[in-house]
């Protein structure tokens, strides 16, 4: 064989080893980084700011984006749909279960988390409405900005977000106390 049929043999030899290491090997850690991403944004202790930095919006009114960030925050896959009521600036999240059904920890982490994101993406929001099958829980912007000094700098910084909102959820007595403070 000639000196040019051993070139061609090696570098299509070396082409393969390639080909096989990133199809099997790299492009499948890539796809199960993703999907752990996706799967860390269902939970407040976990889900990251950026994920829903881009619905940030000065008006409630846009559906479209106000659906968006909803369906990108903690319990989004129990939504049944959403409702907005422009006139009295509030949004109705339905879901598809009952309270009972969910971890009460998770429930209001989650309650406490969407509840300040909502408020602090959407500038003109006032109140949420969630509608679960057993029952409803109304939660009013000032309940939750009264909780958090700068309220309206809390989006400017991951950091920030996860120093104020995130990582106090992980104390149970925080989360409580929150709850009691926020809901009538």
């Amino acid at each position: 064989m000639s000196k040019l049929g051993k070139w061609i043999i090696a570098l299509l030899v070396i082409g393969m080893i390639l080909f096989i290491t990133v199809q099997f090997i790299v492009i499948p850690k890539q796809n199960a980084a993703a999907e752990q991403y996706l799967r860390e944004q269902e939970k407040p202790l976990t889900h990251d700011l950026e994920y829903i930095q881009q619905h940030k919006n000065p008006y409630m009114g846009n559906a479209g984006n106000t659906t968006q960030l909803f369906g990108h925050l903690p319990l989004s896959n129990m939504l049944k749909d959403f409702e907005l009521n422009s006139e009295e600036l509030t949004v109705m999240v339905n879901f598809k279960k009952k309270t009972t059904d969910i971890n009460n920890q998770l429930l209001n982490q989650s309650l406490i988390y969407n509840s300040t994101a909502a408020f602090a993406l959407i500038a003109n929001l006032e109140k949420i409405e969630y509608h679960f099958l057993d029952q409803t829980i109304n939660v009013d912007r000032q309940s939750i900005e009264r909780r958090y000094p700068n309220f309206n700098k809390m989006t400017e910084s991951t950091k920030t977000w996860n120093e104020k909102v995130r990582n106090p959820l992980k104390n149970p007595q925080y989360v409580e106390d929150f709850i009691k403070d926020i809901l009538p």
